[in-house]
């Protein structure tokens, strides 16, 4: 044993074996490793090529809408990437052949997952815009941007719109000045009337308390009752005396003839005591109608002084009255003084004509207030001054009357001043009012006629549609859990119906006003962006409208889609755009909305027209709004005229007198600029996927167009399967070690 292990011999063979089993394990590692490596990017090739094999499979009818989603079912999809994943791996292209890898599908480990929709506006958005991205930029530079640009109508279209802006600005400044200055003048003429009676009720009352202390003198109720006393005394002395004269007598009847002398001077005396008592008796009366004078007079100064406080608060509450709104008119005044200057001063008026009429507008001096409110407070004050008079005043002596009625006078007389003055201007300044508000009112009676007659003409609606098809076809679009709902729900969003648009043609002035406001919106509506731009084009191009099929091409052959699928043969028949745009839940609705809105933009474009040559005897007037009301009153008739050449499918021009160049829209064409002008694309996008719904019946939730497919693939370990499983908790390897077979899971998301 010794020398066997000290021996030398077979060294070299150890030595070599030592080196050789380690290089051969290594290589056994690396050609597993290689062939797990090749076998994970088979594994990835295979799976991206099945998933797309299942998206492949899209749905031919929503294909032929400019949409792609898939159109088989979860069972078809995932028996579909089996069979193509199987056929790309070696290990499904000959069973009995060598492989270097050899790698085989894991049975039950492939599934389909669906993750995005055509219900997701974001999926749905991306789709229209792939659709429409070489389409859309063509058809609206060609439609709508050049046309707008090359035409010299923007300028035009703010000086119309700035106009009708500051003539409603100016307008109503006016008419709140006027309100305040008339509000102002009727308790004028109240305070005019009051101080009148007042000076008539004071002078004759003040005349008969003069009268009254005139007949009283400087007696005293208690002097005059002393005296009353007194003569009530002596009266019942008197009274006393002649009844026992009366006894006297009759005892003197009896006595006979002898006492006939003292008979006689006994009525002799008796007679002068009836006479003293019938004088006394007398003066009793003048007593008690002096006392009876002097509560009266008393009564009077008390209530005179009670009466005028009362009417002097009547008259401060009237001068309260008067002088603020005076203030506010003149407020109005100088603010319409300040916007005529800044008016004056801005370069946006340009050469129009009708910017003239703002150097009529009636300015009010200040002086008129001035003397106005000065007048005011001068009665107010006089009046106070009279108060104190008569407050001041116990006996109505000549001195003190005298001064009494003076003070009664002087407010009269200021009164009457102001009156004699202020009077005619009041007049003139509203009988000019009231021929102005009568001229607007005639020029809003022309446009509301027009008005009624474009609302009797709106139609667009087949009736006998309406009361079958489109109410059926509504009802799924918009009912109570209409497709509109659905899709609106599934994005998170809010489920009102409508498009916050609405445009009416119900009220002349309003209407007038606000059509002006869409010139200035569509100066800059070029800068919609592009996306936004692209919805909207599809909307165009995937429905029908009101004119779809009327409108002619330049050699009078009707202009139909080159879709695949013809809007004209929808549902809803020539009412799609419109209710994308509008979103209410009936033809006529929406079709009014479309209508009042083109007229409303008709209105205003024959107005500005108008606004160029205005009637020079209007501008005279100072009314800036009557000069709009007139311009627009004759727009109201040609754009009339206008709508009834758009809705037969023919084009009229924008403007002869705007323009530089002659340019022509149609229905479309003002239908494409209100997509622009109110994108909304949430909704719009809401509501074609619900019109998709109800042509194809298919349901967008449904229509997967992002998926994720997942697989798992396997290969035999030729060397070492423990030496393999020792580097799987590395990272390095990719797959999970099972028994012999390295599995491989991997993951391929595809999407249209």
């Amino acid at each position: 044993m010794k020398r066997f292990l000290l021996s030398e011999n077979g060294t070299v063979s150890v030595y070599l074996i030592l080196i050789i089993v380690p290089i051969f394990l290594f290589q056994a590692v690396l050609i597993d490793f290689a062939r797990i490596k090749v076998a994970e990017k088979e594994t990835e090739s295979a799976l991206h090529a099945a998933a797309r094999s299942v998206m492949s499979s899209f749905d031919p009818e929503l294909q032929k809408r400019g949409l792609y989603g898939m159109g088989l079912s979860q069972e078809a999809s995932e028996k579909l990437l089996k069979d193509v994943f199987d056929q790309n791996l070696s290990g499904g292209v000959s069973a009995n052949a060598f492989h270097f890898i050899n790698n085989k599908a894991v049975d039950g480990a492939l599934r389909v997952t669906p993750v995005y929709t055509l219900a997701s506006h974001v999926i749905f958005e991306s789709q229209l815009i792939e659709d429409m991205k070489i389409k859309a930029p063509i058809e609206y530079t060609l439609e709508i941007v050049d046309k707008f640009q090359k035409s010299g109508v923007r300028e035009p279209f703010q000086i119309g719109s700035q106009f009708a802006k500051e003539a409603s600005e100016i307008e109503k400044l006016i008419e709140e000045r006027e309100g305040s200055l008339d509000e102002a003048w009727q308790s004028a003429e109240v305070l005019y009337t009051r101080t009148t009676e007042f000076h008539s009720y004071y002078r004759t009352r003040v005349a008969e308390l003069d009268k009254l202390a005139a007949e009283i003198g400087i007696h005293t109720v208690d002097e005059v009752r002393g005296e009353i006393s007194q003569v009530q005394e002596n009266l019942r002395s008197l009274t006393a005396s002649i009844r026992n004269m009366d006894l006297s007598l009759a005892s003197f009847a009896q006595a006979g003839p002898e006492a006939a002398a003292s008979i006689q001077s006994l009525v002799e005396a008796k007679s002068r005591l009836e006479e003293q008592a019938g004088m006394l008796s007398q003066k009793l009366n003048e007593l008690e109608a002096l006392v009876r004078k002097i509560m009266t007079y008393t009564a009077l100064v008390i209530s005179t002084k009670l009466e005028v406080a009362a009417d002097e608060r009547v008259i401060k509450q009237l001068q309260q009255v008067i002088e603020p709104t005076l203030r506010l008119a003149k407020q109005k005044n100088d603010e319409i003084r300040s916007k005529l200057t800044g008016i004056s001063r801005s370069s946006a008026q340009g050469d129009s004509a009708a910017y003239g009429v703002f150097q009529h507008v009636s300015l009010i001096g200040d002086d008129y207030f001035y003397q106005y409110q000065t007048s005011i407070a001068s009665i107010a004050a006089l009046f106070s001054t009279f108060r104190s008079a008569v407050e001041s005043v116990i006996l109505y002596t000549s001195v003190h009357t005298s001064e009494v009625n003076q003070a009664n006078d002087s407010y009269l007389a200021i009164a009457n001043d102001f009156h004699t003055k202020q009077s005619p201007l009041e007049k003139s300044r509203m009988d000019t009012n009231e021929a102005t508000t009568t001229n607007k009112q005639t020029q809003k009676n022309k446009i509301q006629a027009i008005m009624d007659q474009a609302k009797q003409a709106i139609g667009g609606c087949s009736l006998t549609s309406t009361q079958s098809g489109d109410g059926v076809s509504y009802s799924k679009l918009q009912g109570e859990s209409g497709y509109y709902q659905k899709y609106r729900q599934a994005n998170a969003q809010d489920t009102m119906i409508g498009n916050d648009v609405a445009y009416d043609i119900e009220k002349a002035e309003p209407a007038s006003l606000r059509a002006m406001d869409m010139l200035e919106v569509i100066n800059s509506a070029a800068e919609v962006l592009r996306d936004e731009l692209y919805v909207n084009e599809y909307a165009l191009t995937k429905f029908n409208f009101r004119t779809y099929g009327l409108e002619k091409d330049p050699s009078g052959n009707p202009k139909l889609s080159n879709e695949l699928i013809d809007p004209g043969t929808h549902a809803l028949v020539n009412q799609e755009v419109e209710y994308l745009l509008y979103g209410f839940s009936s033809c006529a609705a929406n079709m009014s909305s479309a209508y009042a809105e083109m007229f409303s933009l008709r209105l205003a474009i024959r107005t500005v027209e108008a606004l160029l040559d205005p009637k020079k005897e209007l501008l005279q007037i100072g009314s800036p709004l009557l000069v709009f009301l007139a311009a627009a009153a004759q727009g109201a008739a040609e754009a009339f005229v206008d709508m009834n050449a758009l809705v037969k499918g023919e084009a009229v021009e924008l403007s002869s007198k705007l323009s530089s160049s002659a340019l022509k829209l149609t229905y479309k064409d003002y239908l494409r600029l209100f997509l622009m002008l109110h994108s909304n694309n949430t909704k719009l996008m809401s509501r074609i996927q619900a019109l998709h719904e109800l042509e194809t019946g298919k349901d967008l939730n449904q229509a997967t167009s992002y998926i994720q497919a997942n697989a798992t693939s396997e290969i035999r370990l030729w060397f070492i399967p423990q030496v393999m499983k020792l580097l799987d908790g590395t990272g390095l390897l990719g797959c999970k070690v099972v028994g012999t077979q390295c599995q491989m899971n991997r993951a391929a998301v595809v999407s249209y």
